[in-house]
């Protein structure tokens, strides 16, 4: 009766790592929204450079998670040594990396935009 009982725990604990990212630590942010300004709400000329900026989370052996993978963080990346600009026409991808059967993950929101200025 106590074998089956250490062996149905053991069970239940794998499930559950299967099933969650994080499961004994988590600390992480996705995207959710986020609204771009557009060449009208910006004073845009044709010559705005186009930057891109990455952020990500990382989650380890189905256990632990990190790191901020949402639009702000994205954002700054890619204006960084630009504080009085705006970001404009803004294209945001996700894209995920996963390695060893997803023992290891990586989620990185990537956003490109034009520079402007308001």
């Amino acid at each position: 009766m106590r074998r089956n009982a250490t062996r149905a725990f053991f069970i239940v604990l794998l499930a559950a790592s299967l099933a969650a990212c994080g499961l004994i630590y988590t600390d992480i942010q996705y995207p959710r929204a986020y609204r771009s300004a557009t060449p009208a709400d910006v004073k845009a000329s044709a010559s705005d450079p186009v930057v891109s900026g990455e952020a990500c989370s990382q989650s380890l052996v189905f256990l632990f998670a990190w790191g901020d993978g949402g639009y702000a963080a994205a954002t700054r990346r890619a204006l960084e040594g630009r504080p009085e600009a705006i970001l404009y026409d803004v294209q945001a991808d996700v894209k995920a990396r996963a390695y060893l059967l997803g023992l290891y993950t990586q989620w990185c929101t990537v956003v490109t935009g034009k520079v402007g200025r308001f």
